[in-house]
């Protein structure tokens, strides 16, 4: 075996271990349906905003809310209530 040969194995082989844990990148919207009913102020426990880029087009807002019990919801950032929150978050900031 030649040693270009065993040099190319090698680094194919620790590129591979380099890349293995790392996870794939988004390239997609996290939002496929988005909330438009409003929900109480106090049930939202944390809120994300994603601005539009190279994963999606849209602005995504999302909000853990405890029900009955967490769960994370899509809201729709066109809705006035929606953007009332992310308004008085701000503030708060």
């Amino acid at each position: 075996m030649s040693t270009s040969v065993l040099a190319l194995t090698f680094f194919v082989c620790a590129l591979l271990a380099l890349t293995k844990g790392l996870p794939p990148p988004q390239h997609r919207c996290r939002c496929t349906e988005t909330v438009s009913k409003e929900i109480s102020v106090h049930r939202i426990m944390k809120l994300e905003i994603f601005p539009p880029g190279a994963h999606c087009k849209d602005t995504e807002v999302i909000a853990t809310v405890k029900f009955r019990k967490e769960m994370m919801l899509c809201l729709n950032p066109n809705e006035k209530w929606v953007q009332m929150i992310i308004k008085r978050r701000n503030l708060n900031s």
